[in-house]
């Protein structure tokens, strides 16, 4: 079993100066979601502490999850912000709505989208997100998730499952952030969330990812899931996609 990465590091890497795509100016209720987001992050990573405490088999040492990068400027915004319940005139988190068709990606130099379900995939048979939100010390995740959109909270579950099976994949693979829409925007159809351009980073290095998700009729477990794991991607292009450079 791998070691479980000391949780203060891991925290202190969300708080860490890092550019994202988004513009400069935040709205009350991205800030709002932000704080959902970190909420999330950490009650998994209180899941995975006690995961790898007490030896589960399978999947080994489950990995520290972080979906979202939280810059300092991002955060002094989360700090400074009102209450979404006295800013009624702020978009609601529905506006945040995949796919984030109102952001296209930044790199100059964009790759290929790839096919939604090429044949290399990996189709795993168990899923592994349900276990640690089910677990007893993720009361705080399962809060977050209840406090987001249905389509935001459905990206959050996907991209746990894909840090998940990545790891159960290969075990050298060791996720802490996951950017599902770095070269590509992601879409969704019915109950099938697809990331096509992902970027997912283990031991300092960022690696292109795809996956293909699919949720029960509710939008509240993930049922079935599909990955594909390309290239290392050169540092010299990290800022293209807006990946931090910063650990």
């Amino acid at each position: 079993m791998m070691p479980v990465s000391p949780l203060p590091s891991v925290v202190h890497g969300l708080l860490k100066a890092e550019e994202r795509r988004s513009p400069p100016a935040r709205s009350a209720a991205e800030a709002a979601r932000l704080a959902a987001s970190a909420l999330l992050h950490l009650g998994v990573l209180a899941a995975l502490v006690l995961v790898g405490a007490r030896g589960f088999p399978e999947p080994a040492d489950l990995p520290a999850l972080e979906t979202e990068i939280i810059s300092s400027r991002d955060f002094d915004a989360l700090r400074a912000a009102p209450s979404p319940a006295v800013t009624p005139a702020a978009p609601s988190p529905a506006a945040e709505a995949l796919p984030r068709a109102g952001t296209p990606p930044s790199p100059s130099r964009a790759r290929a989208a790839k096919p939604a379900d090429p044949p290399e995939m990996v189709r795993p048979s168990r899923m592994l997100s349900e276990q640690a939100i089910d677990n007893a010390r993720s009361r705080g995740l399962r809060r977050a998730l209840e406090r987001l959109g249905d389509e935001e909270r459905l990206a959050q579950l996907c991209d746990l499952e894909a840090m998940e099976q990545i790891h159960a994949w290969r075990a050298d693979f060791q996720p802490d952030r996951l950017v599902d829409y770095a070269s590509s925007d992601t879409s969704l159809e019915g109950v099938v969330f697809t990331a096509r351009g992902g970027a997912f980073r283990s031991q300092r290095q960022w690696y292109e990812v795809s996956y293909r998700c699919e949720l029960d009729p509710p939008l509240r477990k993930v049922v079935g899931f599909a990955f594909h794991v390309g290239a290392a991607i050169p540092r010299e292009e990290w800022a293209s996609y807006n990946l931090p450079t910063r650990h």
